[in-house]
């Protein structure tokens, strides 16, 4: 059964791991929005759609024609994600400090945990990080490039001299990006910080503004009535490279020219889901055997699978700053 990190957070029992999965969810819209099933294993195989079957009508005494769908065989890997998170005893012991070294120590870990997640689900690519799951431009890239759409340079940077003109072709290539997902329809909207504001603008402009809430209860826009949301995916946890970048070639390739790009996702179990090998562990060890530091310990063996190539969807070639 797959469930979400809410639906997480309101079972669990112990408090810390309630704080670890509430960081999850703030600081990554990813984590939120996506369901999680246990597999209880280290790789899941699957059997993903690729070509629906031939339908033939007959006539009348005739036996139907046999067709079946054509489907590929996919293998899954699991990512481990974690670490320690050692502080020594004498910053606890400190009364001079004001702050709880141990639990702002463990926060900023998570909140790393979670833009490196965010970091992957983007740009992960098992040929050069074999430890990090495939993210969506490698699957885009390799696996459904059917599903790249060329935006053609369109400039809606705020210098831009045809902006108008820009901003009407952005609406058109965002409406072909999600009629590209399956239905024709997508849950959310995922790109940088200059693509964000640079759509904000144009719905604002073009009378498609809308928004709805989150599992917060706070606002998140969303693109026309009834339109999926959408997401500035942020930067890495360095907090000074975007996840997504405005350095993008306009052949879709990471690097090599001033571009970005749009992803489009439908969540859910027959599009684009999580796995995970067992729940997220969280285990206060207290104070190690050398008396010197006490230890926090945080896993999650976790991945990404989708059977729908049409789950996901991106939009590159696009001028933003």
């Amino acid at each position: 059964m797959a469930y979400t990190l809410a639906d997480f957070q309101k079972t669990a029992k112990d408090n810390l791991k309630k704080g670890v999965v509430d960081v999850f969810r703030r600081e990554s819209d990813v984590m939120d929005l996506l369901t999680f099933e246990n597999s209880g294993t280290l790789s899941v195989k699957l059997m993903r759609m690729k070509t629906l079957p031939t339908i033939t009508p007959r006539n009348i005494g005739e036996p139907y024609t046999e067709s079946k769908g054509v489907t590929e065989p996919l293998e899954e890997t699991v990512c481990l994600l974690g670490g320690y998170i050692d502080i020594p005893k004498e910053l606890l012991e400190d009364k001079s400090s004001l702050v709880d070294q141990r639990a702002l120590q463990t926060k900023m870990f998570v909140r790393s945990m979670a833009y490196k997640f965010n970091d992957m689900f983007i740009n992960g690519d098992p040929t050069t990080s074999p430890k990090e799951m495939a993210g969506l431009w490698y699957r885009l890239t390799n696996d459904i490039s059917g599903q790249a759409i060329d935006a053609d340079g369109i400039d809606v940077s705020p210098d831009s001299s045809t902006l108008s003109a820009s901003q009407s072709k952005l609406i058109r290539g965002i409406d072909e990006l999600i009629h590209a997902c399956d239905a024709h329809k997508c849950d959310a909207l995922f790109m940088n910080s200059a693509m964000y504001l640079a759509l904000m603008a144009t719905i604002r402009e073009k009378g498609l503004w809308a928004s709805t809430k989150d599992s917060f209860g706070l606002d998140v826009p969303q693109f026309g009535p009834g339109g999926p949301r959408i997401y500035d995916i942020g930067y890495k946890a360095n907090n000074t490279d975007l996840i997504i970048t405005n350095d993008e070639g306009t052949d879709g390739a990471l690097t090599g020219g001033s571009a970005t790009s749009i992803y489009a996702v439908k969540f859910g179990d027959e599009y684009l889901n999580g796995w995970q090998f067992k729940d997220i562990e969280v285990i206060d060890k207290g104070l190690l055997e050398d008396n010197v530091v006490y230890r926090t310990f945080v896993d999650w063996g976790v991945g990404l699978y989708f059977y729908n190539p049409r789950s996901i969807a991106r939009l590159y070639n696009i001028v933003a700053e």
